[in-house]
């Protein structure tokens, strides 16, 4: 008797299993493609370079292609490689940040910044004193009041909206070398 309710009971608890499975996959979405997804090549194409030169840091980039958005800021974090990601505090001379927009004849013209400033967490932030229109092509030249120490660096670039209480958009990240 005992082993007839047991028996009972599997299969009473088999079958809402079944029941439960069945009905929980009957409601999920289905994700499945109907052709595999394509990379966009716009996406893809590298938005950003850093060059070291002498006692200057230049970071190359792309702003992001946000429909009407235009750009009053950017964030860099720059992070060593050879010491586990940390965090470098850089010795910038900051009152020394220059900005260039590349023109319609690729030219170089140097825009006003008004602000550049190192937060607490070491990150760099550069404020321009009129917002700059999305895919503009940027140059961000840092002067060092030091040289980094010699090693791999990485960095991260974000650009922020004009609007407020809109999320940054990336921009690029990448890695350089300072040397000795």
């Amino acid at each position: 008797m005992k082993k007839t309710i047991c028996q009972i009971q599997t299969a009473v608890a088999l079958a809402i299993a079944s029941t439960l499975i069945t009905g929980s996959a009957l409601s999920q979405p289905d994700y499945s493609f109907s052709s595999p997804p394509r990379l966009d090549r716009s996406t893809a194409a590298k938005r950003s370079f850093a060059k070291v030169n002498g006692n200057s840091y230049s970071f190359t980039m792309t702003l992001p292609r946000r429909s009407a958005s235009r750009f009053t800021k950017l964030s860099f974090s720059v992070t060593n490689l050879d010491r586990a990601n940390a965090i470098v505090p850089l010795p910038l001379s900051l009152q020394e940040t220059v900005a260039q927009v590349k023109t319609m004849n690729d030219r170089s013209q140097s825009i006003p910044v008004k602000g550049a400033f190192i937060d607490e967490a070491g990150t760099v932030w550069v404020e321009f004193n009129s917002s700059l229109p999305a895919n503009t092509v940027l140059t961000i030249v840092f002067k060092t009041r030091a040289p980094l120490l010699a090693g791999q660096y990485a960095y991260q670039i974000a650009a922020y909206p004009e609007a407020m209480g809109v999320s940054p958009a990336f921009v690029g990240d990448g890695t350089f070398r300072a040397a000795k």
